[in-house]
């Protein structure tokens, strides 16, 4: 198998799980306590925090799935921290569990090479076709929500950007990322204010 290739002609191995390890606690700033958060694309559920009065982790790989059971399975039954994990397409999840006390995290992949060269990784379109498909129900949608990306956007066409929802970039404290700072977009249909 040929070594997949970044933009910049390097090597693409990152290493791990893709996800929003890094940036987590500079997104859960702007994460509101709510009566249901939803992930849809939870991946490890590295952004989770047990505040919410229902949780609802999602995700289509099986590795992800397995993970969450067993990080969170001690929680699925419990009063005080209910977590449902869930493994259904990204738009059955969403459209399933949107109410107006329903908070989104929405975290499509952002390099489709990431998940590719990743056998415990699902990706089963490109960035840009999840993208297209999630702003088109968003407007729809009764509860709020956040979705994140790269800063770049590289493989999205700067489809976030382009839209009029609020924006913001959250950086990582450390340099974590070839010498710099991990970098998420994050665009919402609120204001960003910090919880």
């Amino acid at each position: 198998m040929a070594d997949k290739k970044s933009v910049w002609g390097a090597k693409l191995m990152f290493g791990g799980y893709a996800g929003l390890k890094h940036t987590a606690d500079k997104i859960n700033d702007y994460i509101p306590t709510s009566k249901i958060y939803v992930e849809a694309f939870a991946g490890l559920g590295r952004t989770v925090e047990l505040r919410h009065d229902k949780i609802i982790l999602n995700d289509m790989s099986d590795y992800a799935v397995n993970h969450l059971k067993n990080e969170y399975g001690e929680y699925e039954h419990s009063i005080n921290f209910p977590v449902t994990v869930t493994q259904e397409d990204f738009m059955d999840c969403i459209l399933k569990h949107d109410t107006e006390d329903t908070f989104f995290l929405i975290d499509p992949p952002w390099r489709f090479t990431c998940y590719d060269s990743h056998h415990n990784a699902f990706c089963d379109r490109t960035p840009y076709e999840y993208y297209s498909q999630l702003l088109e129900i968003m407007p729809t949608l009764k509860g709020d929500w956040i979705i994140c990306s790269a800063k770049d956007e590289h493989e999205i066409k700067k489809i976030l950007t382009k839209t009029n929802y609020h924006r913001t970039v959250v950086k990582s404290d450390k340099k974590v990322i070839f010498g710099k700072h991990a970098q998420t977009l994050l665009v919402s249909n609120r204001p960003f204010t910090k919880s």
